[in-house]
């Protein structure tokens, strides 16, 4: 999706692995928190891609998102970020 990290994708990085050795388990909680708040659209998005690490096929047809242009995914995977990220600067 997007070639460059971003600090959302640090901490969404960090909050996939708190499970298997989260390098700060304290944030990863609080990502937690705010990702059970979301929509339920931007939940699963969310969680297809940071924790199941799901490619975007897979993605596109479970959450029935058109998988061509690719930018309906990376529009909304953007808007899943700016939501959770809007949920943790509150």
């Amino acid at each position: 999706m997007q070639s460059t990290r971003t600090p959302i994708d640090e901490r969404l990085r960090n909050w996939a692995r708190e499970s298997e050795h989260g390098q700060d388990l304290a944030d990863a909680v609080k990502v937690e928190q705010a990702w059970r708040r979301l929509n339920p659209i931007h939940k699963e998005l969310l969680r297809m891609m940071y924790v199941w690490g799901a490619n975007r096929e897979v993605i596109c047809r479970r959450l029935k998102i058109p998988r061509r242009p690719i930018t309906v995914l990376e529009l909304k995977l953007v808007a899943a970020k700016a939501a959770i990220e809007k949920i943790l600067n509150e």
